[in-house]
């Protein structure tokens, strides 16, 4: 009897041990662009966003569940005001999106673009900083193949065995999604396709290392629905051609977004520190040594108006934060009229006339084209400061030049007037055109016609007061992100190739540069380009993003 009682007390405890339950969590963050605080840097209006308060959630989730992994998906280190003051002005100070997130614990970062905007002496600044590894299996040195960043990590969760594998974004084009044209070549970096690098080593981590969850963390799009279909299918297409895939986590594209492909759940965390993606899978030990995924859920968390600044985030940042707003309050120039924002979509401003400006004096190209600023720009004639024009372009990129045909020069503006419905819709603008894809051209004379089907609204278009004819060959300057495959540009005018210049120093500083060395400052708007039919002010006031 004694003897039946002891096998049957090993079976019941054979039997616990094998229904064993581990509950991982994975949470991901992506295109912080260096937002710590919640508030907007220029308008200082308060604004439910940045490290500050995700930190309060994550460190609440980890604290409900330490079996978690935290990952970022890239672009975390440039953007803001702090981003530019560490890295040009004041780089003694802890790098602050690395001080943040080793304060938090994360596991892996992905190597977004605009981290390579910084060059590869600084990313390596960057990297060393951090106490988790920076992850790109897919790029590497183009002298002798080596990769040039850790490819995954592997990491115990109470025993479950999870992979994260890191893989940068590449564009149609081949380039990468981000680092300024021509990095590649100064720095020596080449990208590979992340489908092919996937393939290769997700069986290893199967079948070698024995994982039994493997996550893909993807500074690459996941907005469209098919494979192919450019650079925003990445996601899509890595879920449909990729076995072995538990969970991929996206960024990039400034989405918030919980989806699925080929039954693997897709996550993207938005932009700017506005949500936090947040993932669960459970496991249970059914067989010694082997893990079953019994369930998943996914979802986005975002932080409200009355989740609480993490104070471990306010101290790391503080020395850092007020060298910021001593470089901002810096004087800048008497500004002799209103630089508006809200009308730069629908008719040449003053304030396009100074980007333009200083676009064509960078790169000496016959026309140039640059995103127009967001509608709530705002600058008022008067004395002025660092701040305000610090957000005219806020990001790093720079300002390129290379050579188009006329019918180059046609598609580009076809591609950037799809940002408005027929004029005679109720609803003006495309919703799914971000406003930041909309750019308009200098050097040239044109007009949108929007009563007209979209891919037949240029019209009027003249250089010189010439006509442009298909087979003409001009220069054109433009911003690097163009060329790495934002708004769509690239793949509307079928361009391939290298640009013949990019400017050392990141647009912003050109433009401020061209501001701080002028004690008065006085653009004017030209006439260059118009809409037809002519808008209503209120209207578009009343609808545009």
């Amino acid at each position: 009897m004694a003897q039946w009682l002891a096998i049957l007390f090993f079976a019941l405890t054979l039997g616990a041990q094998e229904a064993r339950e581990v509950r991982v969590q994975v949470l991901m963050t992506a295109d912080l662009h260096g937002h710590v605080l919640p508030q907007d840097s220029y308008t200082l209006q308060p604004a439910n966003h940045g490290w500050a308060k995700l930190a309060t959630l994550i460190r609440g989730l980890r604290t409900a569940n330490p079996n978690t992994v935290a990952v970022d998906c890239g672009d975390a280190t440039q953007g803001e005001p702090i981003n530019y003051v560490w890295s040009r002005l004041n780089s003694t100070l802890p790098e602050p999106s690395m001080a943040i997130m080793n304060s938090l614990g994360y596991s892996a970062m992905v190597v977004g673009g605009q981290e390579l905007d910084h060059g590869l002496a600084q990313v390596r600044a960057m990297e060393d900083q951090a106490q988790f590894p920076w992850l790109a299996a897919n790029v590497a040195f183009a002298a002798d193949g080596r990769l040039a960043f850790t490819p995954y990590v592997k990491l115990d969760l109470g025993g479950v065995q999870v992979a994260v594998l890191g893989l940068a974004g590449v564009s149609p084009g081949g380039t990468s999604l981000g680092p300024s044209a021509g990095m590649s070549v100064s720095d020596g970096l080449i990208f590979q396709d992340p489908i092919t690098v996937a393939r290769a080593i997700i069986p290893q981590l199967r079948e070698k290392e024995k994982v039994d969850m493997v996550v893909v963390a993807l500074h690459g799009g996941a907005g469209k629905s098919s494979c192919p279909g450019g650079e925003d299918a990445t996601a899509v297409c890595l879920a449909t051609q990729v076995p072995g895939i538990d969970l991929i986590l996206a960024g990039r594209s400034r989405q918030q977004m919980t989806t699925e492909a080929n039954g693997v759940p897709i996550l993207q965390a938005g932009f700017g520190g506005q949500a936090l993606a947040q993932a669960e899978f459970v496991f249970q030990s059914r067989r010694r040594g082997r893990w079953e995924l019994v369930s998943r859920q996914a979802r986005i968390l975002q932080p409200s108006a009355d989740t609480p600044p993490d104070p471990q985030v306010m101290d790391l940042t503080a020395p850092l934060r007020a060298a910021v707003e001593t470089y901002l309050n810096t004087f800048a120039t008497n500004l002799a009229t209103d630089l508006d924002g809200r009308w730069a979509r629908m008719e040449d401003t003053a304030v396009m006339n100074l980007l333009h400006t200083v676009a064509h004096q960078a790169t000496g190209a016959q026309v140039t084209a640059l995103p127009t600023p967001g509608s709530r720009l705002f600058i008022p004639k008067g004395v002025t400061s660092v701040r305000q024009f610090y957000a005219l372009f806020p990001n790093d990129q720079r300002i390129a030049r290379i050579r188009v045909t006329g019918r180059q020069l046609r598609a580009y503006l076809e591609n950037a007037a799809r940002f408005y419905n027929f004029s005679h819709n109720p609803d003006l603008f495309n919703r799914s055109v971000a406003p930041e894809d909309f750019d308009t051209l200098d050097g040239c004379s044109y007009a949108l016609d929007i009563s007209r089907p979209v891919g037949q609204r240029v019209v009027e278009l003249t250089f010189q007061d010439q006509p442009v004819k298909d087979d003409q060959e001009f220069t054109l300057g433009l911003p690097t992100s163009r060329l790495a495959g934002s708004g769509g540009y690239l793949e509307a005018m079928g361009w391939t190739g290298k640009p013949d210049f990019v400017s050392a120093e990141p647009f912003r500083n050109l433009v401020l540069d061209y501001v701080l060395s002028r004690p008065t400052l006085a653009p004017a708007p030209g006439d260059t380009w118009r809409i037809i039919p002519s808008l209503d002010r209120e209207r578009v006031l009343a609808q545009q993003p």
